[in-house]
């Protein structure tokens, strides 16, 4: 019989370890390549760009030049006879990195058919086309160069003959970006009227003409820029190769969950058989407690425990030698060696010079006063019924662990650590004055290094 369980418990602790034993990604039926998991860089629709805000992209432009009037008939003189100066002013918006429009105003003197000099007006709307944006770089935010073709139509005003005719405009534009806002422009461009425009010719038939050419600057106003809208198809890709490596992996974690689950409830009747059949420390397989705290470090109540042990008998004067010398190994503060008697103990704890029972640590999450686990409120109860019920007080040391965080924020959450487990105990009915509050900052006292991020509580008589 002996020999089956012992054969039977070897078999079990080989299926855990074959269950921790880790699988390729091809055993397990799907690859993860490693450029799936690589950041991906930027790609850009063709020629889709981010809406324009209402107040971005505006510009206002100045510009001084000559224009030169040509109608039908011709008229005297020729063409350099007939150049007067021009102010161009014009106030436009981009929407896009390709079209914009504007309203623009041309005048002060031309000379007509005659040669006479006359003033006019001339005021249009034109839509803007950027040529030089389809030769452009992705990331080219603030380009250099511009150029830029338009076309539009207005009212143009001959001040001497008071004539209002439609016209059209047309003609294009250079700018050069000299600065963040600012550019040098050029502008060549014409203005088509009808032939009675200068009060000679015939009307309602289009013939007159004014030539300009003028040179300036542009100021661009709000914000400036349009910015390309980046592809998301690579990102959805790479998502859903994700996603379906999740999926796999969590599958397969449930599987080997569920596999340890079946094993570790096999190890535990094969332990109980063996408990029974007294060969636990025969075979070597009981598990160091220690080792179990170091993995996991948790409070498992003992010190509670033994205080209850205590209180109940504290006034009872038989107390056997063999339960006694159980108790007293769990205080550090009283010597092995040390020889007393149970009345001695309980009139050196009656006195306050010791703890009464072991210290109750209660743990908390990294760099946080949050406890690890909500069933330490379940001990931190019982704790604030024994302090009530027995008239002790309770002496609260908050700690940090060194090795993270600097001295001053372990020295703050060291303190809000005990403050919070002294708020807990006012909470559950004890008085303030039999609570004290003490901090250590950051320790490195326990191992592992989370052992440190606690709070004990240590109970006295006094």
């Amino acid at each position: 019989m002996k020999k089956f369980i012992i054969l039977s418990l070897a078999g079990c602790l080989s299926l855990t370890a074959a269950a921790n034993t880790p699988v390729n990604d091809d055993e397990k039926g799907f690859v993860m390549n490693e450029q799936d998991l690589q950041p991906l860089t930027p790609t850009y629709l063709d020629n889709v760009y981010g809406s324009s805000a209402w107040g971005s992209n505006w510009f206002l432009s100045v510009k001084g030049g000559m224009s030169a009037f040509i109608g039908k008939p011709v008229g005297h003189g020729d063409f350099f006879d007939r150049t007067e100066p021009m102010l161009n002013a014009s106030l436009g918006k981009f929407f896009s990195p390709y079209f914009g429009a504007r309203l623009a105003y041309q005048g002060l003197k031309l000379k007509d058919s005659n040669i006479e000099s006359r003033s006019y007006q001339n005021l249009h709307v034109d839509l803007l086309y950027n040529v030089s944006s389809h030769f452009r770089n992705d990331y080219e935010a603030l380009p250099r160069w511009d150029f830029i073709l338009y076309a539009g139509t207005g009212i143009i005003r001959n001040s001497y003959t008071h004539q209002k005719p439609f016209a059209m405009s047309y003609g294009f534009i250079g700018r050069y970006r000299i600065g963040g806002r600012l550019h040098v422009a050029a502008e060549i461009g014409g203005t088509t009227t009808w032939r009675n425009f200068d009060g000679i010719g015939e009307p309602n038939k289009l013939g007159d003409n004014l030539l300009q050419a003028s040179l300036g600057l542009t100021v661009d106003i709000g914000k400036v820029g349009f910015q390309r809208v980046i592809d998301p198809k690579p990102y959805i890709f790479q998502n859903d190769i994700l996603m379906d490596y999740m999926d796999k992996m969590k599958e397969e974690n449930n599987k080997l969950a569920q596999q340890q689950k079946k094993d570790a409830m096999a190890l535990s009747e094969m332990r109980k058989i063996l408990e029974i059949e007294g060969l636990l420390e025969k075979y070597n397989l009981q598990v160091p407690e220690d080792e179990q705290l170091k993995a996991h470090p948790k409070n498992n109540y003992s010190g509670l425990n033994s205080l209850r042990a205590r209180l109940r008998n504290r006034n009872t004067a038989a107390v056997e030698e063999d339960q006694f010398g159980e108790l007293e190994t769990e205080f550090g503060d009283i010597s092995n060696d040390s020889v007393m008697s149970p009345e001695e103990y309980f009139k050196v704890m009656k006195d306050g010079k010791i703890y009464v029972g072991a210290p109750v640590f209660f743990f908390f999450k990294l760099a946080k006063d949050e406890l690890t686990e909500k069933a330490q409120l379940i001990n931190l109860k019982e704790v604030a019924s024994t302090i009530k019920r027995f008239g002790l007080h309770a002496r609260i040391v908050g700690a940090a662990d060194s090795q993270t965080g600097t001295a001053y924020l372990n020295e703050r959450l060291s303190a809000k650590r005990a403050d919070y487990i002294a708020k807990l105990l006012r909470e559950q009915g004890v008085p303030q004055e039999r609570i004290t509050v003490q901090y250590q900052g950051g320790i490195s006292s326990y191992e592992p290094t989370e052992g440190n991020r606690n709070t004990s509580v240590m109970l006295f008589f006094q």
